[in-house]
């Protein structure tokens, strides 16, 4: 049984890692394949579909990171696509979300340009207990960042295209509630996929929804917002500032004017990145489960893009 792994950084490394992990199998480091037909797992981020078609007896398809954009709308064989859902990533991007929702919530913005003037002033806050966080998109790492929230003392909202009934969390279902989603909350982190029901989701009139003083964390996808707008929205003062770590040009180009817009942050897509050693031992696991005629998960479900 064959493994062939293509990663878009350290290769070499994750070959290793695997054949460590899975010592019966060879693993086989993309482009130097002996026999195109012994190839069974397919361990990628991106790769083309036409050389695919080289592996006969490909039984699945298992991403290196959580996006699943790239597997949409393409000529793919028809085997399952495994997604990555690896616990250590969500929590890195809940301490992400977390750290930068309290910059603003506790004014360490306002402080940080205080001290360039030698000004000593405390500023008043809301406390945690009466400071809405909004999680748009509540799948597995929405989840996580939740409960990273919840268990600082936050109100927890969601939004999601199904809804859900988890305790203790206010849930907004549907485009009908959207708008409602929006406007209770302080601050809204967006770990919506990239979907076409998700492209352009955050437009001018989502963010005319949100209250002055919020602020919006995107660690989801940037094709879910019209970065005109959001640049638009900001300077009109609703809502007062944005994190972005991810955008709908990567990396962001140089002469993109979300660089200098002064209530933006951005951070290149660094709030969760895959790390091997947890990453390899999630996609062994599911290998194994192959190898054993079991289901792996999560399995990619291409009609709704997730």
């Amino acid at each position: 049984m064959s493994i062939l792994v293509q990663s878009p950084t350290d290769n070499e490394r994750w070959v290793d890692e695997f054949r460590r992990l899975l010592p019966d199998h060879d693993v086989e480091c993309w482009p130097d394949v002996a026999v195109p037909a012994a190839v069974e797992y397919l361990v990628m981020w991106r790769h083309d579909p036409s050389d695919m078609a080289r592996y006969t007896n490909l039984r699945a398809i298992l991403s290196l990171g959580a996006g699943v954009e790239q597997f949409l709308g393409t000529d793919l064989p028809d085997v399952p696509i495994v997604r990555l859902a690896d616990p250590a990533m969500a929590d890195e991007m809940a301490v992400y979300a977390v750290s930068w929702v309290t910059h603003f919530q506790r004014h360490h913005d306002v402080y940080l340009a205080d001290q360039a003037k030698t000004i000593w002033k405390e500023l008043p806050y809301t406390p945690a207990a009466e400071y809405t966080i909004g999680i748009l998109g509540h799948g597995t790492i929405g989840r996580c960042v939740g409960q990273a929230f919840a268990g600082l003392g936050y109100p927890i909202a969601a939004w999601s295209r199904t809804g859900g009934d988890e305790p203790g969390i206010e849930h907004y279902v549907g485009s009908e509630q959207i708008g409602a989603f929006l406007a209770a909350c302080d601050a809204v982190i967006n770990v919506l996929p990239n979907t076409p029901d998700t492209a352009g989701l955050m437009n001018s009139d989502r963010f005319a929804s949100m209250q002055p003083h919020a602020v919006f964390v995107n660690i989801g996808r940037g094709s879910t917002v019209v970065e005109d707008d959001l640049a638009a929205a900001l300077y009109a003062g609703r809502p007062a500032a944005a994190v972005l770590d991810v955008t709908s040009i990567e990396p962001l180009p140089p002469e993109s004017p979300l660089w200098k817009h002064p209530n933006i942050r951005i951070t290149p897509h660094s709030s969760g990145p895959t790390r091997l050693g947890t990453a390899a031992r999630l996609i062994a696991a599911n290998i194994d489960r192959l190898d054993r005629g079991e289901q792996p998960f999560p399995i990619l479900d291409r009609s709704n893009g997730y």
